[in-house]
């Protein structure tokens, strides 16, 4: 983790006080020497969501968990389709060429969208990582199981 963040005039960078862990902030403001101030994470924090800059802890952890088991329901049933088609279609028969293409493209996305999941935000949304891991991690070999 970096602990220290330019953007324009102003610098952020992570500091330790009498009081533990903080953000020291510094502006420089035309030929005037620059003005600082220290504050808690939690400070700066509880500014942003005040004014909408970034959620709350708990609504961000809700809308997070809700998309992920979203996007874990669409990797099944891409998964399931597959099994399906493979398995159960007439796709010896018929030229299912284009189908089967773009199940491996919607597979691929859902795949990489869900691929993440166990490494990122999974202790905001009350997740175990081998939970995590075990319904959205992407398969052990590329493409379809069977395509």
């Amino acid at each position: 983790m970096q602990t220290k963040l330019t953007h324009h005039d102003l610098v952020a960078e992570e500091v330790n006080d009498e009081h533990g862990r903080a953000i020291l902030l510094t502006q420089q403001d035309g030929l005037e020497e620059p003005r600082s101030v220290i504050v808690h994470p939690w400070q700066l924090r509880a500014v942003c969501e005040e004014f909408g800059t970034v959620a709350s802890d708990e609504q961000a952890a809700k809308t997070i968990h809700t998309l992920q088991r979203r996007m874990k329901g669409l990797l099944g049933r891409i998964e399931h389709l597959a099994g399906w088609m493979t398995n159960h279609s007439d796709q010896r028969h018929a030229d299912l060429t284009y189908e089967i293409t773009q199940l491996q493209a919607l597979h691929d996305l859902a795949s990489e969208w869900c691929a993440e999941f166990a490494d990122n935000v999974r202790t905001h949304c009350g997740q175990d990582a081998q939970a995590s891991s075990r319904g959205g991690a992407a398969p052990q070999q590329p493409g379809l199981p069977g395509l």
